[in-house]
């Protein structure tokens, strides 16, 4: 009976405490198990936070969260509910359609992969969702860079570069410059006899200065090693 007590006090406590925690809470203990890897438990706590009060970053983060689970779809709708909140924080904002532009540029790369219809239109949309990103957030490197990507991909993309050919078309490019720089690599490793005149082609004269040039070569060689000895080379770094 004591045991059942304990239980009840105990259990209307937590109940207490949360019915008082408020929807930072909620992101907070999100953010915990999103930053350890635990994406599921992510998304239960920014769903809590978003029953509580639905925010920019409560959507943001569960958008987040469904993503790194694969959920491109829902994540999607997530950020654009958080895009949607009242907000002055353009740097945030830029964030999203940041995430939002990824979404749809990799939606379109496996368009191009399965030989499906809408991977210029995928390519289309994550150019305007980095563009509007920009706008918020003109110094972004990293978004700069993803926009002229799915440009490249949209231009492909138009012109009938897209599906599973390109792929293979690219692929077999890429082993013929293989097999052309192992042949080069193969060339210049192999020692290259020096040429010699031919044995009718040498005078007296030519022969002994070919003779007096080896002599002097290998007097030059003796020289060093008598000068430098083999010596040991630290691998040790200089502190």
């Amino acid at each position: 009976m004591q045991r059942y007590i304990t239980f009840v006090i105990s259990l209307l406590v937590c109940c207490v405490a949360w019915s008082q925690s408020n929807e930072r809470d909620f992101i907070r203990m999100g953010n915990k198990y999103f930053r350890s890897g635990q994406y599921q438990k992510a998304e239960t706590y920014y769903r809590k936070s978003i029953d509580k009060k639905p925010t920019m970053e409560g959507y943001y983060n569960l958008g987040n969260a469904l993503a790194f689970q694969e959920q491109d779809s829902t994540a999607f709708e997530m950020y654009k509910k958080a895009v949607a909140e009242p907000s002055d924080n353009a740097l945030k904002k830029s964030h999203i359609y940041h995430n939002m532009g990824n979404l749809t540029y990799v939606s379109g790369l496996r368009e191009m992969n399965t030989g499906g219809q809408n991977a210029s239109q995928s390519f289309q949309q994550a150019v305007d969702l980095y563009k509007s990103a920009l706008r918020l957030n003109p110094n972004d490197n990293e978004t700069r860079y993803n926009l002229a990507m799915a440009q490249h991909q949209l231009k492909k993309s138009q012109q009938g570069g897209g599906g599973n050919n390109d792929k293979n078309k690219d692929q077999d490019k890429q082993k013929q410059e293989q097999k052309q720089q192992q042949q080069q690599q193969q060339q210049q490793q192999q020692p290259q006899a020096p040429k010699q005149p031919k044995k009718d082609e040498i005078d007296d004269k030519t022969a002994e200065q070919l003779l007096n040039s080896a002599q002097q070569d290998e007097k030059n060689v003796q020289r060093k090693v008598q000068k430098n000895p083999s010596k040991r080379k630290s691998l040790e770094k200089d502190w």
